[in-house]
């Protein structure tokens, strides 16, 4: 596992995005030298592997779901982000292989240790190291929603399980995750993230 490679978790409507862009332009305001990633996704054939997983013109059962998963994620790794963090480039990626043990183990009941292992398997053991948690009631991010994709689409239950993953998998490895209250205004939550990461956020 590798400090400089930060990821960021949560149930769709968490606002990921928004945190990512802030945290971005404050590295810009430092020079430090970041990209930004996303899961699945990332590469092209990530990207076309995104596609057909979010879209509804495909029904995808959930091992083929978790396995097109770490599919995509395999190839983000060896292709760009191994090569960044050996680079010595920070690599912020927006959802990482913690998302499929919360999503597809937890939430598609297809085990949380198969879906962990098969993972780990697919990045080479290549975790994040820092984990941000954006913990919200599902009936909260649901009702943020504007676009949603298949998987975004799935019932309050579905969630509600995805976000007991997710607190399982921060009680395992408290060490490297930091949860937030999703709800909370972004400035408080932006100003956690920095003294938990160790940067620099004075005006």
């Amino acid at each position: 596992m590798n400090s400089n490679y930060i990821a960021f978790e949560g149930i769709d409507g968490s606002g990921k995005t928004s945190i990512i862009e802030n945290l971005s332009d404050i590295l810009n305001s430092q020079n430090k030298d970041h990209i930004i990633v996303r899961e699945p996704g990332g590469t092209s054939v990530g990207e076309g592997i995104r596609e057909l997983l979010l879209s509804h013109d495909y029904q995808v059962n959930p091992l083929a779901e978790a396995l097109l998963m770490s599919a995509s994620r395999a190839q983000l790794i060896q292709e760009t982000v191994k090569p960044s963090l050996d680079s010595g480039q920070i690599v912020i990626t927006d959802r990482s292989a913690y998302s499929s043990v919360a999503y597809q183990g937890v939430g598609r009941e297809l085990g949380y240790k198969k879906i962990y292992e098969l993972n780990d398997l697919a990045i080479k053991s290549i975790w994040p190291k820092k984990v941000v948690l954006l913990d919200i009631d599902p009936k909260v991010s649901l009702s943020r929603q504007k676009i949603v994709d298949r998987i975004g689409s799935g019932e309050i239950e579905f969630f509600q399980k995805v976000r007991s993953g997710y607190l399982q998998l921060a009680k395992e490895f408290e060490n490297d995750f930091l949860v937030l209250n999703a709800e909370k205004n972004i400035d408080v939550n932006i100003e956690a993230i920095c003294g938990w990461l160790e940067i620099d956020n004075s005006k």
